[in-house]
Parts: C-alpha cells; sequence; structure tokens
C-alpha cells in the first residue's frame, strides 16, 4: 500500500473551464510532488467534465455530480481525501508560485508538524495589481474573522468535523471552519508570505454583507461571544469590507485606462 500524500489538494468546480484550467496549471507546476488532486465538480455542461476527464495524471481523482453548493462540494472533496493536510484550491484558484506547496511543507516540519498552518494571500485586483493578506495569528483573529483566506488555510484531515463545512452557513462556512479547530485547541504555524492568490470582486464582494450576518451568527452560536465583542468585531468588519470595496474601484480596469 503506499503512503498517504502529505497533502490533499481540494478543487471544486461548475461550470468554469477556464477556471479549472488555471488551476491545473498551477497544481501541476509545484515542486513539491507529495500531494493528491481531488476535483469535485457539480455536474457542469459546459465542457469542464471533458478536461477533466483528459488529465493525464495519477494523483488525480475526481467525480461529477449535482450538489447542494460550494461547501457541500468541498465536504465530499474532503471525504475523499487521505492526505495528512487539505487545502482547498477551487476552480479558478491558484497557488502564488510553484514552491508554494514546498515552502508550506518546509514551514509544518520546522514547527513540528501543528495541526494548521496559516499563509499569506495575494487579493488581485481587476487591474492586475496586487496587496499581500498576511496570516494573523489564530487565537487573537478568530473573534473577528478568518487567520488566513481559505486558499491558504492547511488543515490537518484528523482535526476536521465530519462534514467539515456546515451548509448553514452558505457564505461563511470558512470562518466557521476555523472557529471548530480553535475551539479544539488546534496547533498552528504561520507562513508569512503568500502562498495563493484570491481575485477581488464579483461574488466577493456582492455577499460581504451576507458575511457579516453569518460571522455575526458564528460568534454567538459557535463560539459563544458576548454581545459588546460581536458589536466591536461587527464594526471592524464592516469597515474592512468598505475599505477592500474602495480600493476594489480604485483598481478596477486595466492599467493606464
Amino acid at each position: 500500500m503506499n503512503p498517504a500524500p502529505f497533502f490533499s489538494v481540494i478543487s471544486v468546480v461548475f461550470n468554469d473551464r477556464a477556471g479549472i484550467e488555471r488551476t491545473h496549471r498551477s497544481v501541476e507546476s509545484q515542486t513539491c510532488t507529495d500531494f493528491e488532486w481531488i476535483i469535485v465538480d457539480g455536474a457542469s455542461q459546459d465542457g469542464t467534465v471533458d478536461y477533466v476527464r483528459g488529465i493525464s495524471d495519477s494523483r488525480l481523482r475526481w467525480v461529477s455530480e449535482r450538489d447542494r453548493g460550494i461547501y457541500d462540494a468541498m465536504n465530499k472533496g474532503t471525504a475523499m481525501a487521505t492526505g495528512r493536510y487539505v487545502v482547498y484550491m477551487n476552480g479558478g484558484d491558484c497557488f502564488a508560485d510553484a514552491d508554494c506547496l514546498a515552502d508550506v511543507r518546509s514551514c509544518f516540519e520546522q514547527a513540528g508538524l501543528p495541526d494548521l498552518c496559516y499563509a499569506g494571500c495575494l487579493f488581485r485586483f481587476e487591474d492586475g495589481s496586487t496587496r499581500n493578506r498576511p496570516p494573523r495569528p489564530l487565537a487573537s483573529s478568530i473573534r473577528h474573522g478568518i487567520p488566513a483566506m481559505h486558499q491558504a488555510s492547511f488543515y490537518r484531515r484528523e482535526l476536521l468535523d465530519v462534514p467539515a463545512y456546515d451548509l448553514g452557513y452558505p457564505v461563511s462556512s470558512d470562518y466557521y471552519i476555523s472557529a471548530r479547530c480553535f475551539l479544539k485547541g488546534g496547533t498552528a504555524c504561520y507562513l508569512n508570505r503568500p502562498v495563493a492568490e484570491f481575485g477581488v470582486g464579483g461574488t466577493s464582494m456582492k455577499k460581504a454583507y451576507k458575511s457579516l450576518a453569518e460571522t455575526w451568527q458564528i460568534q454567538r452560536d459557535v463560539l459563544k461571544l458576548g454581545l459588546l465583542p460581536r458589536c466591536w468585531s461587527a464594526s471592524r468588519r464592516f469597515v474592512a469590507h468598505r475599505a477592500l470595496e474602495v480600493l476594489h474601484a480604485l483598481h478596477s480596469g486595466p492599467k493606464g485606462g
């Protein structure tokens, strides 16, 4: 029997052939090869399935079937995973460069293989400019938000709930999963360099206020925070969302336009 891979890279996709092609190029470029790649497709009809079927890589396993949304698909991928650590790099997402998995593995090993690794993530704007979002300490940041973007968060598979994501939070279940890891006493290391890219705009902007509402619920029902800490956190998150909206507006459109 082959040993379990160090990483499980989980990608969910639905009707986004161009996105999964971009993710494929990023995944196959990694200098660390000790990973499996799991693709969960939501029964796409745009050629995505044909593309995935044509990928020749023994590390790849995939399924195509209807699901109840992105977090349901991510739960399916988690259930398929066999790696020590999982990371969610969905269709259209990509690693920041070819050494990302290698550097994350080194971070884990140098820290004694803790439960979690949180790393930086590049916010990429429409004009091509970027801004780094560094990781934040789990213990101090979890009362306000996620320590790192989900593309830059690595979880010990055995630490995760079954299922890992709560579908009751259709926008902010990435916050829920880190809250649960914190409550379980998960230990973490931090890599202060970007390992993934996150495109600012579109759905991420449109659902910002829904995210605020779900975060309030998670803080109340999962983290059991009192009213005043939740109000303080909500004000901080509102300001952060508005600042990101301003940056998005400033960096919309091609450079020089």
